[in-house]
């Protein structure tokens, strides 16, 4: 296959906001807007079913990183607090009204660096849902940007969630783990600060996810001082039943206004 390698662009020229947030759907009436951040080596694609199934309070944003989709030809970020300043930038107009967040693995940690921004700013941050990741603490930080080709797939095929045409193609495989290397970096360098003082979180995690085990889950308690939930998918790894979330519980009717949260934990089918 022939693939076409675009010259990467300068971050300090902010991106427009549609492309920042793919697929959205404008909802005039929402009572509250939702960031969905994406995994590692993903793309806003992955929340492309959340637009129309979400509950019509929420008005659904999925973020998309550059160096992916529609945005190939940008390098991709090194360090998240430079995303996270630029994303706010260039979104500032949909900032409002109350911003909920939702992450899941690397987008996770995204999610946080975004809500502890929004609050310091003065912002309206009614919920952080972090799917699939352990929390961002110095006790369980990785290093899976410097596997190896080999490693590396292994680690991949063991997630279920990598087409396997990108392991056939030398070419393709190429592209992907040098995209995917440079965001396992960014996830695996960022380690959270102060908790968030009044953003509950819930954490989402596999009963059987051997990846993020629920000690690492459940340390996500300690990242916020408003509240803390957690979620256990009855699923392995991966996208864990992602697919289903719009359909469950966990939106309504706890969560939704007036904002509220408890510390239950909760299974979801």
């Amino acid at each position: 296959m022939n693939t076409t390698v675009l010259p990467a662009t300068d971050h300090t020229l902010t991106a427009k906001p549609d492309k920042w947030l793919m697929f959205r759907k404008p909802r005039p009436q929402a009572a509250v807007r939702l960031l969905c951040f994406h995994h590692a080596g993903g793309a806003a694609l992955a929340y492309r079913n959340w637009v129309d199934r979400m509950p019509a309070f929420i008005d659904v944003c999925p973020v998309q990183l550059p160096g992916r989709g529609n945005r190939f030809g940008e390098a991709p970020f090194r360090a998240v607090g430079a995303l996270v300043d630029t994303l706010l930038e260039s979104i500032a107009p949909l900032l409002d009204r109350p911003v909920a967040l939702f992450g899941h693995s690397m987008g996770a940690a995204l999610a946080f660096a975004t809500a502890t921004e929004l609050e310091q700013q003065g912002r309206q941050v009614v919920h952080l849902f972090a799917s699939g990741r352990r929390a961002p603490l110095s006790a369980f930080t990785t290093a899976l940007h410097r596997l190896g080709d080999a490693a590396l797939e292994i680690y991949l095929r063991d997630l279920r969630g990598t087409p396997q045409i990108v392991f056939e193609d030398a070419e393709l495989k190429a592209t992907v783990f040098e995209l995917l290397r440079a965001d396992l970096a960014l996830n695996d360098s960022y380690v959270a600060g102060e908790p968030l003082a009044r953003v509950p979180i819930s954490a989402l995690g596999g009963n059987s996810d051997h990846h993020v085990p629920l000690p690492a889950l459940d340390a996500w308690q300690g990242l916020t001082k408003a509240g803390f939930t957690r979620y256990l998918l009855k699923a392995g790894t991966f996208l864990c039943a992602i697919a289903k979330l719009p359909s469950s519980s966990m939106w309504q009717p706890r969560w939704q206004p007036p904002w509220s949260a408890n510390g239950d934990a909760t299974a979801l089918g």
